[in-house]
Formats: structure tokens, sequence, C-alpha cells
């Protein structure tokens, strides 16, 4: 008779009856996953611009806009793991108030200092709900589902980005760049609203104690489960390209005498090709994979990257905004679902924290890295430098693939 401890990252499966919501109640936790990529999108847009009018040099501004990364870079897993025994819904309430509040507090300042010191929170926060309410969606319903509910969640995260930039556009036209961050601060708050709306759903402990260390010591051992390598290596690429172009292209359209509410159509544009995308992720996973698939959504995006410095004439901007979208759409129902598949179910918050932790790193690290390039060589070769290291990320990710495929004791693929 073995007396072993079930191993704390031995599956994903389920063991409990499936949570199962109303229409109404799927619906509404829809509605709140839009927070995600739409409010994101909103402070992405209007933070540089917000920051070159106060006079800060190009460097300055991908530091700013890489400090909303950085925290969530360091913390998400501990984030994860206080989903985890929170629950879901209430970390998702109480980080998009906390959101809402910092944003409020950026239209009251007129030093970058603070702005950055508010990203710093506002990332954080931002970055924390997204992570739960993706814990919660992939909390409910049936496995088989599991699939379905990823696509229709990423489908309604990128339907928040449509708005998003037309809204912030809009709003910066009428208000300014400064009293436009009331507009996106009030929405994060109604998003609060949202979130207290929806049921409290806690899934049963079916693995051992966690440890003392925050939920790291059982991040590390999470990447030992199948998938998990790759699916963060091509997670990296994503965010590594996606942030960049999402601060950067605003940025160089105004440069180049396009309006702000232009610029904004050209991320809506984006947000409306990855929202129809996400409705084709079944059909490519199908004939590809979901490590393929996702590999090469995301050389097409990163295409878009390197040629958005050269199309910069109307209507042929919207041009990298469609490959962008089609990457974005595309990959991300695939890496959640495959994330949610082999992460324990009680765990799954530290597992979407390792997901995060890696996104910020990129998004972190990219916009920063692009900025001191912007500053030596001009905006331009920013574009190119993005475009070529996500190409080179992707290769190595899908060596890494080739190599587990053909030995499975070197990665549990």
């Amino acid at each position: 008779m073995s007396t072993d401890k079930p191993d704390p990252v031995q599956s994903g499966k389920s063991a409990h009856a499936p949570i199962l919501l109303s229409r109404a109640q799927m619906a509404l936790a829809y509605v709140a996953a839009s927070y995600g990529f739409g409010l994101s999108f909103m402070v992405a847009f209007l933070m540089p611009l917000r920051v070159h009018e106060l006079g800060a040099p190009i460097e300055m501004i991908g530091l700013i806009v890489g400090a909303a990364a950085a925290v969530p870079a360091l913390f998400a897993v501990p984030a994860g793991e206080l989903s985890d025994r929170l629950g879901a819904r209430t970390t998702y309430v109480i980080s998009a108030t906390i959101s809402g509040l910092a944003l409020l507090l950026a239209a009251t300042t007129s030093s970058y200092w603070v702005l950055f010191a508010i990203q710093l929170v506002n990332g954080f926060a931002r970055a924390t709900a997204w992570l739960a309410v993706q814990a919660y969606l992939t909390s409910v319903g049936r496995p088989e589902d599991r699939a379905k509910i990823a696509g229709r969640m990423s489908f309604s995260t990128n339907a928040g980005i449509i708005a998003g930039p037309l809204i912030a556009g809009t709003a910066s036209e009428v208000f300014g760049f400064q009293y436009a961050f009331i507009v996106v601060g009030i929405l994060s708050l109604i998003y609060s609203l949202i979130g207290m709306r929806l049921p409290d759903v806690r899934v049963p402990r079916t693995t051992e104690k966690r440890d003392k260390s925050g939920g790291f010591g059982l991040a590390l051992k999470l990447l030992r489960l199948k998938g998990i390598q790759v699916v963060m290596l091509l997670t990296f690429a994503r965010l590594w390209s996606s942030t960049f172009w999402s601060a950067f292209y605003p940025l160089l359209l105004v440069a180049k005498n396009f309006t702000p509410t232009q610029a904004g159509a050209a991320l809506s544009v984006y947000a409306v090709v990855s929202t129809v995308t996400t409705l084709w992720a079944d059909w490519f996973s199908k004939r590809m994979g979901n490590a393929g698939a996702s590999a090469f959504s995301l050389a097409v995006g990163a295409l878009g990257v390197g040629l958005s410095p050269i199309l910069l004439d109307y209507p042929l901007l919207f041009l990298p905004a469609i490959f962008l979208g089609f990457a974005q759409g595309l990959s991300l129902p695939l890496l959640v679902a495959t994330v949610s598949e082999e992460a324990p179910p009680d765990q799954r918050g530290i597992a979407f924290g390792l997901r995060m932790s890696v996104n910020q790193a990129a998004g972190a690290v990219s916009p920063a890295i692009a900025g001191m390039i912007a500053a030596s060589f001009g905006l331009g070769p920013s574009f190119f430098f993005i475009a070529v290291l996500t190409w080179v990320i992707l290769l190595a990710g899908m060596w890494l693939y080739r190599v587990a495929r053909r030995d499975p004791a070197k990665l549990t693929f």
C-alpha cells in the first residue's frame, strides 16, 4: 500500500464535479474578462502620449511604459497564490478598484516621475485583475468545454480593445491627455462593480499543502509539466512584440502628424481583427497543433511590427494592425487553454501567475530596450529590432518543441 503524498503538480485533470454557471452568469463573467486588454490598451495608448506631452525624453517614455509590467513580472506568482487563497472573484474586485483609483490619481499630476510610480501600482493591480478573471473562467464549466470557454474569453477580451483605444483617443481630444485618465479610471471602477455581481467560485483542494515560498516553489515545479516550458517561451515572444507595438505605434503615428483619433483607430482595427481571429483558434489548432498555430501567428505579428515604420500612408498604416491582431487573437486562447489543462485546478492561479510573470517580464523589457534604441537611432530601427528578436525567440521555442516531441524524457511534451 502506497503512503506517498499526491504530487502537487501531478495533473491538470479535475476530480471534482464541474462548477456550472447560468448563461447570465457566464455572460457577466465574459464581460468582466474584457477588462484585461480593454483597460490595458487605454493606458498603453494614453501614458506615452501624456509623458511625451510633459517633455520626457524618449528613453524615459520607454521606462515608464515598461514600469507597468515590472512589478507584475516579479510578483505575479504570489498574486496567483493570493487568488487561489482568497478566490478569483475577490481578487478581481480588489485589483480593479485599486487600478481605478490609481488612474484617477494620474489625472491630478504633471510630473512624469509621479506617473512612473502610478504605473507601478496600476500595472500590478490591472495585471492581477486579469490573472484573476482567467483563473475564474478556467475554473467553471466542463473540462471538455475548456477550449471553448477560453476562446469566448479571448473574444470578449479582444472586444474590449475595440472600444478602448477609440474611447481613449476621443477622450484625449475632448479633455486632453491628462484628464482622459479620469474616463479610464471610472471605467475600471465600473468593472469592479461588475465583479461584485459574479458568484464566488472556489475550487476544492486536490493537492498537498502549499509551501511557504509564496507560490514560487510550486511555480518551479509547474515548469516540469507537459507544455509549460514551450508555452512560456511563446508567451514571452507574444508580449515582447505586442507591448512595444501598442505603446510606440501610436507615438510613431502622432509624430508623423496623424491625429490621436486616427492612432486610436489603428489600435481598434488591431482589436477587431484579434476578436474575429479568436473564433478560428480551434480550426488552426486541429491542423497545426496549439504550439505550431501559436508560433505561426506570432511570426506573422512580428512581420507587422517590422513593417510598421514603412507603411505610414493611409490606409496602409492599418496593415501592421491587421498582422498583430491576427497574431494576438489566435495565440491567446491556445496558450490559455494549454496552461489551464496542464495545471491542477486548485493551482491555476499560480500557473497563470507564472505565465503572467513571463508576460510582464517581456512587457517591461521590450519598451525599455526599444526606447534606448529609439533615442540613439530613431523610432524606425526600434521596430525592426523588436521584430527580429521576436522571430529568434519563436525559432528557439519551436526548436525546443521539436526536441520534446522527439524525446519526451527531455521535456514532458
